[in-house]
């Protein structure tokens, strides 16, 4: 389990903002919450948006030697997040992320290397929304947790019937953290973060400042749970 994203996801599966609402939330970000835009590295590129282009893009399995193909994504830079609007109004596939960073009292989360010593480095990040055409999977699992005993889908897979709860990996100990109303969404929101750094978790993944889910909700006038991911 390496780059650890902390996601805000809906209770309501089926809840998509409108394309003020994305823009707003970003401005507010900056202006309320503190963070602060980076855009001057190639890891961090500022404001961008990814949306399909309708194309596919080919390779190689290496496992098999089996040609493959994926949807192929185009990407647009932004200057401003009063652009997000007119990009993604008719849109219902896309991801709008902003990168950047957190200091000192303004940080979101309380983060931790493996040794258990507090990250106290900038927390350098990608505030990311997503929204897809249908519900799918907001659940994770991580191999390296253990077993998939539960049968939990892989992450943006089309969702099942029944899967209003979502189970989430303890990144310290590998047991399975079970929300309700976490199972599937048509929208979330991700906080990525840096490699082998983990919020201290016991049995809940309610570990983000209020502060920020409270700013979360009242852009999207709707309320989110917490869930998390690896990659």
């Amino acid at each position: 389990m390496e780059q650890y994203i902390h996601t805000l996801i809906p209770i309501d599966s089926q809840f998509s903002p409108s394309s003020d609402q994305v823009s707003i939330f970003y401005q507010k970000l900056v202006s309320e919450s503190m963070f602060s835009p980076i855009s001057d590295q190639r890891w961090l590129p500022g404001l961008i948006v990814k949306k399909p282009s309708g194309k596919l893009r080919w390779g190689v399995n290496p496992m098999t030697g089996e040609k493959i193909s994926v949807p192929a994504q185009d990407q647009l830079k932004l200057e401003k997040f009063e652009d997000i609007r007119a990009v993604i109004e008719v849109c219902d596939h896309y991801t709008v992320a902003q990168s950047g960073q957190w200091t000192g009292e303004n940080r979101p989360i309380n983060l931790f290397g493996t040794d258990g010593v507090p990250y106290e480095d900038a927390y350098v990040c990608t505030v990311a929304c997503e929204r897809r055409t249908q519900q799918v999977s907001t659940s994770a699992w991580d191999v390296e947790a253990g077993p998939n005993s539960h049968d939990v889908p892989d992450f943006g897979s089309p969702c099942t019937d029944g899967a209003s709860e979502g189970i989430f990996p303890n990144p310290w100990t590998g047991e399975a953290i079970v929300v309700a109303d976490a199972g599937c969404a048509q929208f979330w929101i991700e906080f990525e973060f840096g490699k082998f750094i983990y919020p201290h978790v016991a049995h809940s993944l309610d570990v983000m400042s209020p502060e920020i889910v409270q700013h979360v909700e009242q852009c999207f006038g709707t309320k989110f749970v917490q869930g998390c991911r690896f990659w």
